[in-house]
């Protein structure tokens, strides 16, 4: 399993190192704290010396490459107008062309996604369907077709020849012994071999292809930057060792992972474009379209998938994204169903034929089975979060393989044994949804010998609870749909059968008065549909996308209603327990700094200066001529994603903030220009002439400047020269500044000019300078100059609010303009959740 991912921004992080801090003046010593307060870029950047710093140039990164970092969606979001902006004020045919192509960017992305996810969701299905079948035999003629193939064509009664187990490939049937065997051997053998491969293949290829992937795709919709867990091995692992997961018996599910699956495809599919690949949000834009097509192909579910992505997934979900959401699914699915890979000829995977009268007296089991599946929800998150627990503190996750293959040896050996676990998840849950008209291979819907069906059904729905624990979490792909629906059904076709049998044994009782007198009162498939919507609705805390999935799924159109009752009272008893789903709780325990926006935080006696880090122990830069060579020494010991600009370090008045790529970027052509060196002061503020003709700023007094030296913009960048226009200012007042010195001035007794005269203008080009002062250059165009900043004493209520709505990074805390702190998302997560998981 990969380690947790240092993802601080602030001095609280991810792992349990110890917290450091900077001691003495920040602009004479970057000392390597990693546990800074803003992200570092890695460990090592952060040893770098003052004597190296000086003596190197830095290239520029790419924009959102840290892992562990985190996007700020405000400021993605207008990068993106301003990239629009730029496209439509192109002239002519090349602006029409462009404008063209930068519409139909995302549609192309959407499109081949989809396409590209079915194709990969079908050849899953068939490769897991032949090696899950290859466990229990083989097809005669055609060894490489699964059974369903293998007997296509043939009645369901009818028995297939062309299929054999391996006890009747092995031996004749007068020998009973060695069929039973080779049997059970080739079933076990299989099943370890398998779960092997596909933990191998994770551990020894790509790390992040493990588990169901959907927490961590929470956290990137949110914001958060992983490395590699979107990358084409990642895909390739994860497509490979998924099947082989499945195959092996295990108690997990595919439909989690290929919603991984589908995202990697995305993320891959909008390489090419570099207007998406450059932008974080609109990245994440096109990654919540592909998790809705994951779950069209895992369900046949394309409306469930999108409300899954708007409901489960994603933080933030403009009207866009719900377009290009619904057709990355449709064709998803569309893709899909010409495949065909169940060769069924129809989406729905569990078709519920069954029709359902409402019958009052069956509320009561109804209400019953959503209350069980809220309990038993919460019930198997703590045990999963527990044994999670148990694997980090044993040291069981340093032999994650290992882990795997006893997991599936004990499985294997267990589920023979029971009839409703020896065969696949997924032919049980159509046998469980199967009405008693059908064909009932299982013995199902025998009424002599309903008990021992029941018992059956108990035993394996608590077996299976207790092999899914351990399994979700272990280092192979593994998913919790599939086995939360198996066991919810078993539990309510149990109660079926059982409410079926006191209807047989009570005809007359009055409960039953609404019961057809020639019997078919009591439907134990639609309590299985019910029972496995409770079990889902506690797990994972879903709601209208559960029940829509659930419809799509089975096609039960008459039990819609039903669905909805389970699903409602099985979050809400959930809830009434623990307000953490089963995504959320491990999103807690791999400390990812994730705000959920479903829970409201309510505390308003704390401020945000009771939370954030103090500004003395921060990193900034000034507007105090700082050298070119001296910036990017502080870039190079520290590996922080950006850093405060204040006006100097002795009063931190806040005029900025900058992040580490733009900063690279101004240094980047400032070292392009031939009048730049490594000693050219650079500045964050634009520079204007006070009355009395000492070169000060807009923002107040700093070191004499001589001449601005222009830097080539990118055209996004133009609207926000440093160079101002002296002819437009020329006639305005005197600034506060000014205004500041003359009142001075006066109450000394000193010469000042009278308030109402314009400043001065700036010397002539053919004017000598009145002192020896060094040319400069401006970073202004690469700063934000209005990042979003709160007093100290804001309830962190408000703070965090904002946080959850704007999508922030980080917030800078202020008092009268004088930087305090800062507080990052990683701050709050810490806060929130307490230090409960750094004592892990």
């Amino acid at each position: 399993m990969p380690p947790a991912h240092e993802a601080s921004t602030s001095r609280h992080t991810l792992d349990d190192a110890r917290i450091g801090r900077r001691n003495g003046d920040a602009s004479e010593s970057y000392m390597d704290e990693p546990d800074s307060p803003f992200l570092r870029q890695g460990a090592h950047s952060s040893s770098v010396t003052r004597h190296s710093a000086t003596h190197s140039t830095l290239r520029p990164e790419t924009p959102n490459a840290m892992s562990g970092s985190s996007i700020d969606w405000t400021l993605e979001f207008a990068r993106a107008r301003n990239e629009a902006a730029q496209i439509d004020a192109q002239p002519g045919l090349r602006g029409v062309s462009a404008r063209l192509w930068h519409a139909s960017e995302p549609w192309v992305v959407v499109v081949v996604t989809g396409v590209v996810t079915g194709a990969i969701a079908s050849c899953l299905d068939i490769l897991s369907a032949w090696l899950s079948d290859l466990r229990l035999g083989v097809c005669k003629d055609m060894w490489w077709m699964s059974r369903g193939l293998c007997c296509a064509g043939l009645d369901p009664k009818e028995t297939c020849r062309a299929w054999q187990t391996w006890g009747e490939v092995v031996a004749n049937e007068r020998h009973i012994v060695a069929r039973a065997l080779a049997q059970y051997s080739v079933y076990i053998a299989l099943a370890v071999l398998l779960a092997w491969t596909s933990s191998a293949f994770v551990n020894v290829f790509a790390p992040h292809a493990f588990h169901t992937g959907i927490p961590e795709i929470k956290v990137i919709l949110g914001g958060y930057e992983m490395h590699g867990f979107l990358s084409p091995m990642t895909l390739v692992i994860k497509s490979l060792g998924l099947p082989l997961a499945v195959a092996s018996g295990l108690s997990l599910g595919k439909e989690g992972p290929l919603v991984h699956v589908a995202c990697c495809v995305g993320d891959a599919a909008l390489r090419p474009f570099r207007a998406l690949r450059g932008n974080g949000a609109r990245q994440r834009e096109i990654l919540s379209a592909a998790a809705a097509a994951g779950v069209s192909v895992a369900f046949g579910a394309p409306l469930g998938g999108v409300l899954f992505a708007l409901e489960e997934i994603s933080t933030f979900f403009p009207g866009s994204t719900l377009w290009q959401s619904f057709v990355c699914a449709i064709v998803a699915a569309v893709t899909l169903q010409y495949i065909d890979p169940f060769n069924t000829g129809k989406l729905a995977l569990f078709t519920v034929t069954a029709s359902q009268v409402w019958r009052g007296f069956e509320l009561i089991p109804w209400f019953l089975l959503g209350i069980a599946g809220g309990v038993w929800g919460v019930w198997f998150i703590r045990l999963n979060a527990e044994w999670e627990r148990l694997r980090r503190s044993s040291g069981l996750r340093d032999w994650p393989v290992t882990e795997v293959t006893v997991l599936a040896l004990f499985t294997a050996v267990v589920s023979y044994l029971i009839v409703f676990m020896r065969i696949p998840s997924a032919e049980l849950v159509v046998n469980l949804f199967r009405d008693c008209s059908e064909p009932d291979p299982y013995g199902l819907c025998e009424t002599s010998n309903a008990t021992a069906v029941v018992l059956l059904l108990f035993i394996a729905a608590f077996a299976k609870t207790l092999l899914t624990a351990v399994t979700f979490g272990s280092s192979i792909p593994a998913g919790i749909f599939l086995p939360s629906l198996t066991i919810g059904a078993c539990v309510g076709r149990a109660v079926g059968l059982v409410m079926d049998q006191i209807h047989r044994a009570n005809p007359e009782s009055w409960v039953f008065s609404d019961c057809p007198a020639d019997g078919g009162c009591i439907n134990p498939s639609v309590y299985a549909v019910i029972g496995a919507a409770s079990a889902l609705g506690g797990v994972t805390r879903m709601t209208i996308s559960l029940v829509v999935i659930l419809f799509e799924l089975t096609g039960a159109i008459d039990i819609v209603l039903q669905l909805m009752m389970a699903v409602m009272v099985s979050k809400f008893t959930a809830d009434y327990i623990s307000r953490d789903g089963i995504y959320e709780t491990w999103i807690n325990l791999r400390r990812y700094p994730f705000l959920n926006n479903k829970v409201d935080y309510r505390r308003d006696e704390v401020l945000a200066r009771h939370i954030m880090t103090a500004a003395t122990e921060l990193a900034c830069v000034s507007d105090e001529g700082w050298s070119i060579s001296r910036i990017e020494g502080l870039l190079l010991q520290e590996g922080f994603s950006g850093f405060p600009v204040v006006r100097t370090l002795k009063d931190r008045l806040i005029l900025g903030y900058i992040g580490r790529f733009e900063l690279q970027q101004g240094l980047a052509r400032a070292r392009q220009s031939e009048e730049a060196t490594a000693s050219t002061p650079c500045f964050f503020s634009t520079s204007v002439h006070s009355l009395d003709g000492s070169t000060t700023t807009s923002r107040g007094q700093t070191p004499a400047r001589g001449r601005q030296i222009a830097l080539p913009l990118d055209p996004s960048r133009a609207a926000a020269t440093a160079t101002m226009a002296w002819d437009s200012d020329a006639e305005l007042g005197p600034s506060i500044q000014d205004r500041i010195a003359i009142t001075e001035k006066q109450e000394l007794g000193a010469e000042a000019l009278p308030p109402g005269r314009p400043r001065a203008r700036p010397p002539s080009a053919g004017a000598a300078p009145a002192r020896d002062v060094p040319d400069w250059v401006s970073l202004v165009p690469w700063m934000d100059e209005i990042p979003v900043t709160l007093s100290e004493d804001t309830p962190m209520e408000v703070v965090v609010q904002m946080f959850q709505r704007l999508g922030l990074r980080f917030v800078l805390l202020a008092r009268q303009g004088v930087l305090k702190g800062i507080l990052t998302k990683m701050d709050l997560h810490v806060h929130i959740h307490g230090d409960e998981e750094a004592s892990e």
